[in-house]
């Protein structure tokens, strides 16, 4: 059978069910039997950049991967930022380009660029395939490596020959690679659990490996056992309820909140699952590591040590090694008797920012607020990068995993439409994605996508009217303001008519009272809709360059 026939099949076996992408000469001889598929279903985007985001968001809301596929040269290196969000956040995906043919390679043909070579930095792996023979080996292979470990993005460049050779394959014979998750060593486990019970202040740190390990039931259980307050990072926001005993939210210099960043303060040693200590989260490694031991748990061996040295490191998958301390921490029943743990309801309500506010132009703050109200725990949001992505972390309540999707290690602008259309079209849950004004303009092409294909997306605009984060980190750091104010947001340029130009649904608020009836008439619509919140231009965010400077604003 011809190879792109092949592939077709393999994906069919692998489990994938939806491809997001734009066909090309580049890749037609892939899409011919793409459209041939019973069991995939296909849509067309409007950017190659969205694709690989709607594939993303399709796996962070449903733990199921999808494929994204583009032509070649300039859709494939349109890619290249789709690649990058995805892997940097663990999220497996297989991205399919097309190719010029083999005798073409090197040669300045047209749209003939080495994307495979473009995307080894940003990527988990890269393939060009050249010998027929090597397909069935590649895209297995290629799969093993997108899920096995750390998981993430893997690249598949296919010259159109390729796709068009015939070659011999047997699908009845064809079975995905097998892969192993690591095992904590029983020692290690033993001493984590020693270390935490001579702890006065333990505290469990829940990351993102959580999440993608299904494991965060298994770790609030964990954290209940030890009596360990829960600091969640970002990419693991919504991993223990709101409203649980020993929830103490989250801590960084930018999406930290004041209890978490109280409670890490207090702590003395910190257990960290799946996370990766990255720069927004722990600020100023000195205050961070200062007076407190790490137990770091991480199914890659290199992320290990990475950023600072672990007292204990555990290369071990997040779900086996919180498994392993459960039944060791029930060998002596033991629970710390940790400073905060008995008090975190009571300081998640002293602590809490200000939502509440009732001023004319709208505060963003009270935007967040209608949206933990109005839609409590029925819909996945999306957010992507700047001053609104930071207040929806710091202000948005989550309840449940696979419920938030930000672009979190690369912070993409435009990334918020298309994953919000992956993570509808994965689940059939309502989908909201949660921007600012200048954000919006990127991808926003993806809205016709969302309305020929009836998934009503609703888009919340944070109006201020400004680069809200680069205004302020103008203004703080270096006392000047350029380039960032853009008055015409809020007056000349009229989104309403931007919907309704992509056959959606647009309504337009000045009145923060006025939010749930707009929300309303968005969801009854029927239709992909933007709700354009008009905010007051220079309402900053709380952030700080350490865990023990945090400015927090009040208005």
């Amino acid at each position: 059978m011809k190879a792109a026939e092949a592939m077709i099949k393999i994906l069919e076996i692998e489990g994938i069910d939806t491809v997001y992408g734009i066909p090309g000469a580049g890749i037609n001889g892939f899409y011919k039997y793409l459209g041939e598929s019973k069991k995939i279903r296909s849509f067309c985007h409007r950017h190659e950049e969205a694709c690989v985001h709607a594939a993303g968001g399709h796996y962070r809301a449903s733990g199921k991967m999808a494929v994204a596929a583009c032509t070649s040269g300039p859709g494939a290196t349109n890619f290249v930022t789709g690649v990058y969000t995805c892997n940097i956040d663990s999220i497996p995906v297989i991205a399919i380009t097309g190719q010029a043919v083999r005798a073409q390679l090197g040669k300045d043909a047209f749209q003939c660029v080495d994307i495979a070579k473009i995307c080894e930095p940003v990527a988990k792996k890269t393939y060009q395939i050249i010998d027929p023979a090597k397909v069935i080996e590649t895209f297995a292979e290629a799969f093993r490596v997108a899920r096995e470990g750390k998981p993430g993005a893997v690249v598949i460049d296919l010259p159109l020959d390729i796709q068009n050779a015939e070659i011999e394959f047997d699908p009845a014979s064809y079975k995905p690679l097998a892969f192993t998750t690591p095992d904590p060593k029983a020692a290690d486990i033993a001493k984590a659990i020693q270390m935490i019970n001579e702890a006065k202040n333990p505290l469990l740190l829940m990351g993102g490996g959580v999440i993608l390990s299904d494991a965060a039931k298994e770790c609030v259980k964990l954290a209940e056992t030890l009596n360990m307050p829960v600091i969640t990072t970002y990419m693991a926001k919504g991993g223990i309820p709101i409203n649980h005993p020993l929830n103490a939210g989250h801590c960084g210099i930018q999406v930290g909140q004041p209890i978490g960043n109280k409670v890490f303060l207090d702590s003395d040693l910190v257990l960290g699952i799946g996370c990766r200590f990255t720069d927004r989260h722990t600020g100023a490694l000195d205050v961070y590591r200062s007076g407190r031991k790490f137990i770091h748990i991480n199914i890659e061996p290199h992320e290990i040590g990475k950023i600072f040295p672990a007292d204990l490191g555990i290369a071990a998958d997040a779900k086996k090694a919180i498994n392993a301390l459960l039944v060791e921490a029930g060998k002596n029943g033991k629970k710390s008797a940790h400073q905060d743990a008995a008090n975190l309801p009571a300081l998640r309500k002293e602590l809490a920012r200000k939502l509440d506010y009732d001023v004319k132009p709208i505060n963003p703050h009270r935007v967040f607020g209608e949206l933990n109200k109005y839609f409590g725990d029925n819909a996945i949001f999306t957010t992507g990068c700047g001053i609104t992505q930071i207040w929806s972390g710091q202000l948005q309540d989550i309840d449940n995993p696979r419920r938030y999707l930000p672009s979190g290690g690369a912070g993409t602008l435009g990334y918020d439409i298309p994953a919000a259309f992956g993570a509808m079209a994965a689940t059939g849950k309502q989908a909201v994605a949660v921007m600012g004004d200048f954000g919006f303009t990127f991808h926003v092409q993806e809205l016709a996508v969302c309305a020929k294909n009836k998934i009503p997306v609703i888009v919340v605009i944070v109006n201020n009217a400004y680069l809200g984060l680069i205004r302020q980190n103008q203004k703080y750091a270096y006392g000047y303001e350029c380039d960032v104010a853009m008055p015409e947001n809020q007056g000349m340029m009229d989104y309403v008519k931007v919907a309704e130009g992509f056959a959606c649904y647009g309504e337009r608020v000045f009145d923060a009272k006025d939010i749930p009836a707009a929300l309303d008439r968005a969801k009854a619509s029927g239709k992909p809709a933007i709700v354009d919140i008009v905010c007051d231009p220079v309402v900053d965010c709380s952030m700080g360059s350490a865990l023990n400077n945090c400015k927090e604003f009040v208005y």
